[in-house]
């Protein structure tokens, strides 16, 4: 069956290293069959799925095989792939044992493989690269990035790391190392190295107009997947007022250039018991945005043109309800005014569609889209657009099981707080929401993704709300395969 979004039978998708040659899109993932209950990244090897249009992708199978138990790569983790001669392609990865041990800590090590087709790989077993243990630590040594400097001459390898001695919560680094010939390396002083996370994992470098963007994903502080930009790949690394692509739904995202657009592909995760109070978990199903760059240099993500064309049926927008607001047409728009909260709803399928609306706030300090919900708005989704603070989040009712007393409901979890993103100044706001199973996807102006699961409401009604005040809907449309 043709699906919107990737997932293989049985397993789930980790961390990405897409790559892109003569028309097709190579996406490499953590391939994470689960293996044990409750354990993630266990028996982890490189598997590749290919697109033509990052949409639709076929699966390949394994890509890269690991090792024994006594080998250090029994795991395999993140890395790049590049290309150096005519049908001379080497992947690097990280390698993980965790019986394998300095210190008293598991070592991470960078391994590389090699082909001549990007589907079928060798491990070159003599080629085992480890932290310095001077300047790195042995232990976060991992995700190899490996590109040719042109301005340099050699290659550069970027890697999750930690300096050595740093703390435990700030130490994380971008450790650099130099090659000439891809096979031996020198240890250099750290890329980047903030003082702000425990580890900067997925490092990635593009050059995109007049600008150089650094791309990481981090765990602490917040868990999604950052940019920094810079006018020169010596920096300095200026920090955007929105650094980040996604919500933190989306994981290790990291990037493929085809000669005219980029696109970035990352991982929705999981929640443990398939259900929305389940926590996040590692690994998913696999999505991709095309990047934007904005005349100030900063970036942006839409969705991709084959997303757009996926569900095609349009369905009438009728039986329209109206919570607790009055309601009346003016100018091709209808305009809700609510003491309260109030709201104009309209059924949605099961699953599996697109809905696309165009909201124009008025005199309202919050309002945004009910998602599955009921009459009574007692159940279902909610994108709360704060107009006055300029951010936007999901949020979920109820937001959990109720507690022994009426009081324990998580009233004081204002929403789905690892959703929020900035919300950018506009007149209206147009949202773009594709559904399929138990994923949800969202796009505001085409700029900005708000990505997370929902598992517990399906079908239902949808439509626009407003808290205290007015706005405005236009365009309401429903598209299904």
């Amino acid at each position: 069956m043709d699906k919107l979004f990737f997932k293989p039978d049985n397993a789930w998708v980790g961390d990405l290293i897409p790559y892109y040659e003569d028309g097709t899109y190579y996406a490499y993932y953590l391939h994470d069959p689960r293996v044990n209950p409750g354990e993630f990244a266990e028996e982890t090897t490189w598997h590749l799925a290919t697109t033509k249009d990052c949409r639709k992708f076929q699966y390949q199978g394994e890509a890269i095989t690991r090792g024994g138990d006594d080998r250090p790569n029994k795991n395999i983790y993140t890395g790049s792939v590049i290309k150096k001669g005519e049908n001379e392609y080497y992947a690097f990865y990280t390698a993980f044992n965790a019986d394998i041990q300095i210190h008293g800590k598991s070592v991470q090590s960078v391994m590389r493989a090699f082909s001549t087709d990007l589907i079928h790989w060798e491990t070159d077993e003599d080629f085992l690269f480890v932290a310095d243990d001077s300047m790195y630590e042995s232990f976060d040594w991992r995700d190899p990035y490996v590109f040719k400097n042109e301005e340099e001459g050699n290659y550069w390898m970027l890697l999750a790391a930690r300096k050595k001695g740093g703390g435990a919560h700030r130490g994380g680094c971008t450790a650099l190392c130099k090659s000439t010939d891809l096979v031996n390396w020198t240890y250099e002083e750290p890329f980047y190295a903030p003082e702000m996370y425990v580890t900067m994992e997925c490092p990635e470098v593009f050059q995109m107009g007049g600008w150089w963007y650094l791309v990481f994903s981090t765990f602490s502080d917040r868990f999604t997947t950052h940019y920094r930009m810079a006018r020169t790949l010596d920096g300095p690394w200026g920090i955007p007022d929105d650094d980040v692509f996604d919500t933190r739904a989306d994981y290790a995202i990291k990037t493929a250039f085809d000669g005219q657009k980029r696109f970035a592909f990352g991982w929705i995760a999981s929640k443990a018991g398939n259900n929305d109070y389940g926590p996040w978990e590692w690994g998913g199903t696999m999505v991709a945005h095309e990047i934007v760059q904005e005349p100030d240099g900063t970036l942006s993500v839409k969705p991709t043109e084959a997303m757009k064309d996926f569900y095609n049926q349009v369905l009438p927008v009728n039986d329209l309800c109206y919570y607790h607001c009055t309601a009346r047409e003016e100018a091709g728009k209808t305009i809700i005014q609510s003491e309260t909260l109030g709201a104009v709803l309209f059924p949605v399928p099961e699953q599996g569609f697109e809905l696309g609306l165009t909201i124009t706030p008025g005199q309202s300090a919050e309002t945004g889209v009910a998602l599955h919900t009921d009459t009574g708005m007692e159940n279902g989704y909610f994108l709360r657009m704060d107009l006055s603070r300029r951010t936007a989040a999901w949020d979920m009712w109820p937001r959990s099981g109720q507690g022994v007393y009426q009081w324990q409901i998580k009233g004081d979890i204002p929403c789905q707080i690892e959703t929020s993103r900035k919300l950018p100044a506009a007149d209206t706001y147009h949202i773009r929401i594709f559904r399929e199973d138990d994923l949800c996807v969202l796009y505001v102006n085409d700029r900005m993704a708000m990505s997370t699961r929902m598992y517990d409401h399906k079908g239902g009604l949808a439509g626009i709300y407003t808290v205290g005040g007015t706005a405005a809907v236009s365009g309401c449309q429903i598209k299904v395969k």
